[in-house]
């Protein structure tokens, strides 16, 4: 990654930066069994059914509920079942008249099979809630998961905050990498995976109604596109599409140190052009009797894309190349906004100073 070089106003001690800039993991217990046991016959299938993340409304909503069979073996004697809860109605495609269960056919091994559920609310029914959905195998239950509704998901959710302090500028990182872990290092050149709880991926729990938020074991506060955690506000970022394009210049600014005493600063900018090139930095120019002249060295400019990764790949003309995580701000629908309202790069905040 090119270095990034010395600049920057002082910012203002400890005011919050606004526009500028569940589940607990479950510890895997290894359990020995000298033949098959509830628990192993308990994860015969894998049911995953996919979120209503919008308000339920009072019309259907259809969604497709996905049974594997993750053993070796076919397996026969199939029914899938869902539980509504109070002032929702639930249509299972196939299901004996007047019931949510449906049987399913012998389902070989590894293989997959979808069952169409219709939910409705009825007058008077929770926009959100979750309704259970449960296989069987010869009455012995093989398979559960909860069909949630009216609640976004976190996974996959990127959501960054800064504050001023005497020691520059703090930018922290919320990322949402797995059911029941959060990324809270920066993002830097890949979208994390968190396989297990470490120093950088913490334990979340959120409950199925979205009121109710920790954050290893602290309470948090989801409201709508932004989280306060621990004094801290963030604000929630998506990827732009592939291939976006923008024109206009961006600066990231920062210090580091006991400032105003001893402090090092560090400012870069980015001039971003529609045509998909950039210019980094500093261009050197001059004029003559002639004419006027820039020049912008190989190692400062390029070509940049937003691939279908959602990272941002700059190509610089000597050769060099600088892949990073990429964050717009969203709006109210969940759209991204222009990469000109503000960019997360890597984990540092890069803002149009000329607006200010």
């Amino acid at each position: 990654m090119a270095s990034r070089t010395p600049l920057a106003p002082i910012p203002t001690p400890g005011r919050t930066l606004g526009r500028r800039a569940v589940v607990a993991l479950a510890c895997a217990a290894t359990t020995v069994a000298l033949a098959p046991s509830g628990a192993a016959a308990a994860s015969a299938v894998e049911v995953t059914p996919p979120p209503i993340e919008k308000a339920l409304p009072m019309k259907q909503t259809t969604v497709r509920v996905a049974v594997k069979n993750t053993t070796k073996r076919a397996l026969r004697g199939l029914s899938l079942s869902v539980r509504p809860p109070k002032g929702v109605r639930i249509r299972v495609a196939g299901a004996k008249k007047g019931t949510t269960t449906r049987k399913l056919k012998t389902l070989r091994a590894g293989r997959t099979t979808r069952v169409t559920v219709r939910v409705q609310r009825l007058k008077g029914g929770p926009k959100s809630g979750a309704a259970t959905v449960r296989v069987k195998r010869n009455r012995k239950t093989v398979g559960s998961e909860r069909l949630r509704f009216g609640v976004p998901r976190l996974t996959g959710r990127y959501f960054w905050g800064s504050t001023y302090t005497l020691n520059g500028i703090r930018q922290k990182t919320l990322y949402f990498a797995g059911e029941g872990l959060v990324y809270t290092d920066d993002l830097e050149g890949a979208w994390a995976a968190c396989p297990g709880e470490s120093e950088q991926c913490r334990p979340y729990q959120y409950s199925e109604d979205g009121k109710t938020l920790t954050i290893d074991g602290k309470p948090a506060e989801l409201d709508g596109r932004k989280i306060k955690f621990d004094g801290q506000t963030y604000f929630e970022f998506g990827a732009p599409p592939a291939g976006t394009r923008w024109a206009g210049t961006l600066t990231y600014s920062n210090s580091f140190g006991i400032c105003p005493l001893y402090c090092t600063y560090s400012t870069e900018h980015l001039q971003f052009n529609a045509d998909g090139t950039f210019v980094r930095n500093s261009v050197t120019s001059g004029s003559s009797p002639v004419l006027d002249f820039a020049v912008v060295p190989p190692e400062n400019k390029g070509t940049y894309e937003v691939g279908a990764d959602k990272l941002l790949h700059m190509a610089f003309a000597d050769g060099k190349v600088r892949v990073e995580t990429i964050g717009v701000y969203l709006d109210d629908a969940g759209k991204p906004k222009s990469p000109m309202e503000g960019m997360i790069l890597d984990g540092d905040g890069y803002f149009d100073i000329s607006k200010d």
